[in-house]
């Protein structure tokens, strides 16, 4: 028996590290794909890849759109410190798609420490297995891969560390890896209360350390947004939460109305089988993420499911879910396997037929034909003169110059940060995302503007994409 159970084991451990490569694969392919089809974005691929990349030359990470045309250091926008942990990647490359790479990684090693979790406390092969199936394939985290490369994404593996230490009781990696996690961004301070207030409540014992993590999450919160990034941005904090509630009960509505955030917490409950709703001890963490994106900000873009807002949710809802099928583990093994298999179900549900996962789209054939028609636009990148100074170009065209000095389409400011070239793309029907933050009515009036300019040359490139060069 024992050697059956130690197969079975390996024989578990197989196909779920079998299913994270698949994963690996498949969330790498979309992303690199979305890339070269430029539908990624400057903001924030470009920005995040700019100041990795510098790093990793032994530069100051100056990002030019922050104050073009010198720029400010990117811990004027947000204190991100641990994203440089990935500057090494650029020792050996100097391809952006590298860090695309490395975010599916990243994701999937977090996906192999929650299996060795899970291991800890279930028995039932087919229960880990739902649960690494829930937080793969929940569509947010998904989304999150598919939409360029963000802090939080990246973080995921960070916090599961965090996670695998404290059930662990290795408090050393503890703390190193709660102070990775909240190095990813200040916000990350939210995150840290709630692992405090989980010590206290999962274990009374823990109470002196989830009492120093919460006191450390606040502080390091305010010297970060009241000194270090001022310091900076040579101004104040420019995410400060806004409250739009003004009662108790404006602030609980505020949680599930429009309806868009109610399904999102349904949706992401039903992902992990609606186990995560008995847990009281992940319940301030959960509580936190969602106050941060429907409470405390007015942006619809973050009550969905899409973006990259909902990557740190698999893992709170991962361990959240713990408690419930320890639970059914002592009380029945059939009702631990029924919701097992109906989980996996579920999950396939909503990934395949409902919400339809963008990984979805590795398998499929025409995602990848568009690849190949973005061609035209590889080799109008390709024809800009990049040895110049400070480029200035759209949001998506921008995603490939990271690592040349590189600013966004401004009109206003123009004279001021008179760039040596200009790369514009002016086809009509473009995603609006594409001249963000400016406009295509922007970006016209700017070509209106350098072609009566005589400072700058039109060098080609055709009828609708064009590049001017700075002759005076």
């Amino acid at each position: 028996m024992a050697i059956k159970g130690f197969f079975q084991t390996r024989l578990t451990a197989f196909i779920i590290l079998l299913g994270i490569i698949v994963y690996i694969v498949a969330a790498a392919s979309v992303s690199l794909n979305r890339y070269w089809q430029f539908n990624a974005f400057w903001y924030d691929l470009g920005l995040y890849d700019t100041a990795i990349y510098k790093v990793a030359h032994f530069k100051a990470p100056i990002i030019e759109q922050f104050a073009p045309p010198d720029g400010k250091i990117i811990f004027a926008d947000h204190f991100n410190p641990s994203l440089f942990i990935f500057s090494p990647i650029y020792w050996f490359t100097d391809k952006t798609e590298a860090i695309l790479i490395a975010q599916a990684v990243t994701v999937g090693l977090s996906a192999w420490i929650a299996y060795f979790i899970a291991k800890k406390f279930i028995k039932q092969k087919i229960t880990i297995l739902a649960l690494v199936i829930s937080y793969l394939g929940f569509v947010g985290l998904q989304n999150a891969l598919y939409t360029d490369f963000h802090d939080t994404t990246v973080a995921t593996l960070s916090l599961m560390l965090t996670f695998w230490a404290i059930f662990s009781k290795k408090w050393k990696f503890y703390w190193l890896f709660l102070a990775v996690t909240l190095g990813f961004k200040e916000s990350m301070a939210g995150l840290g209360v709630g692992l405090g207030l989980f010590l206290m409540l999962a274990k009374p014992r823990n109470l002196k350390i989830g009492y120093l993590t919460i006191i450390f999450s606040i502080l390091y919160f305010f010297v970060v947004t009241k000194i270090i990034i001022p310091y900076f941005s040579g101004g104040s904090y420019s995410y400060v939460p806004q409250l739009a509630a003004y009662t108790p009960l404006d602030v609980v509505w505020s949680f599930f109305a429009p309806s868009i955030k109610a399904n999102t917490i349904i949706y992401s409950l039903l992902t992990f089988g609606f186990a995560p709703i008995f847990s009281l001890a992940t319940l301030p963490a959960i509580t936190e993420h969602f106050a941060e994106r429907f409470v405390l900000s007015q942006a619809g873009t973050r009550w969905d499911l899409g973006f990259h807002y909902n990557a740190l949710l698999s893992p709170l809802l991962f361990i959240a879910t713990l408690p419930f099928v320890t639970f059914l583990q002592k009380r029945s093994k059939f009702l631990l396997s029924t919701w097992s298999i109906t989980t996996i179900s579920m999950v396939i549900f909503l990934h395949r037929f409902y919400l339809h996962g963008p990984l979805l789209l590795a398998h499929h054939p025409v995602f990848y034909q568009d690849t190949k028609r973005a061609q035209f636009m590889r080799d109008f990148v390709d024809a800009v003169p990049v040895e110049r100074e400070l480029i200035m170009t759209g949001n998506n065209i921008a995603a490939h110059l990271s690592h040349k000095s590189v600013t966004l389409i401004n009109l206003v400011n123009f004279d001021d940060i008179s760039p040596s070239v200009v790369a514009l793309d002016l086809r009509g029907g473009q995603n609006a995302n594409n001249f963000f933050p400016a406009t295509y009515d922007d970006a016209k009036a700017l070509y209106n503007y350098l072609y009566n300019n005589p400072n700058y040359e039109r060098i080609g490139y055709n009828g609708f994409q064009h590049i001017f060069v700075k002759t005076k």
